[in-house]
């Protein structure tokens, strides 16, 4: 009987399964995901140039079809709050070979915002922002 005990208590306590807090937000044309794990925490983003599959936020991977390189990439992402920078980005536009540079872009997942801001070869050292208020999404 002792045995038994034991052995529900062990399977009770040991086979449950560890769910990862989620929170979603939508800012714009772009939905994010904070994921956060045991080891670390993660942000994953979707819109329609990822077919509405969610792909890894922050990487070296290009951005859109007309990326030609990203270099200097950056990612920090805790405390529900992911932080994005990278060094240069050159792209194509209408025809034309345009650059952006010391991009730095953060993800608040507590207050839902998103900042954003660089500078691009169009506007020379006029830095760029953009702001959004973003709306938390259920799962």
């Amino acid at each position: 009987m002792i045995k038994k005990i034991f052995i529900y208590l062990f399977l009770i306590l040991f086979t449950t399964s560890i769910s990862a807090e989620e929170i979603i937000m939508r800012c714009g044309k772009n939905t994010y995901k904070y994921i956060k794990g045991e080891t670390a925490d993660n942000i994953l983003y979707k819109n329609s140039f990822t077919k509405n599959k969610y792909k890894q936020w922050c990487s070296k991977e290009k951005i859109s079809k007309n990326t030609i390189s990203i270099e200097g990439v950056v990612f920090i992402a805790k405390d529900k709050k992911g932080t994005c920078m990278f060094k240069k980005r050159k792209y194509k536009h209408e025809g034309k070979i345009l650059t952006s540079s010391n991009s730095v872009s953060v993800n608040d997942f507590a207050k839902l915002t998103r900042y954003t801001e660089w500078y691009h070869s169009n506007t020379g050292n006029t830095k760029n922002t953009k702001k959004y208020n973003c709306k938390k999404k259920k799962k």
